[in-house]
């Protein structure tokens, strides 16, 4: 039997004034910029959908939005989101979305919810190149978890630049793991 309501409404399900009162008449919880009903699971479909509706045309949940996403930190204030750098899409006036271009191979990211999300190798791989944010590393054991969700034992990472900083933050994580870093070239 299928749910009455969806897993996450906005105000284009209904106005706000309803969103409202069915949270503090205790029927919804805020998530993500959404309202989802108080039985739905919290995991990474419900918060894939949760964002989905503020996510720009065409592009994919990275970085922190991805780890969030995945359940393994908290929601970011600013969601990240990246596009190919083939696909045309326009960021709308909205600083609670961080939008950047990268080149996207099709095994990179996975569907939760309609949602594109970097897939949990891409995510730990861009937040060891790129950090949290311009100048903000991300932390090794979110690295770590990321490899592990991803069945990470030995991953072939050839063809990917690494400065020493992510190379060293990359192994660091896979020795939080206990498994063997891969190979370098």
């Amino acid at each position: 039997m299928p749910p009455l309501l969806p897993s996450a409404l906005t105000e284009t399900d209904l106005p706000l004034a309803e969103l409202s009162c069915a949270r503090l008449d205790g029927e919804l919880f805020p998530l993500g910029g959404s309202w989802c009903p108080v039985d739905a699971l919290a995991g990474p479909e419900t918060r894939a959908a949760a964002i989905q509706p503020s996510a720009p045309r065409r592009a994919a949940a990275e970085r922190l939005t991805a780890a969030w996403i995945y359940g393994l930190c908290p929601e970011p204030a600013q969601h990240q989101f990246c596009v190919d750098v083939r696909a045309r899409t326009h960021k709308a006036a909205d600083d609670a979305v961080q939008l950047r271009e990268v080149r996207l191979a099709a095994d990179d990211t996975l569907l939760l919810a309609r949602l594109r999300v970097t897939t949990p190798m891409r995510t730990a791989v861009d937040l060891t190149r790129w950090g949290v944010s311009t100048g903000h590393r991300a932390e090794t054991p979110l690295i770590a978890a990321l490899l592990e969700r991803a069945g990470a034992g030995r991953p072939a990472l050839r063809g990917i630049s690494f400065s020493r900083i992510a190379q060293a933050q990359l192994r660091d994580a896979f020795d939080l793991l206990g498994a063997a870093p891969p190979d370098d070239g």
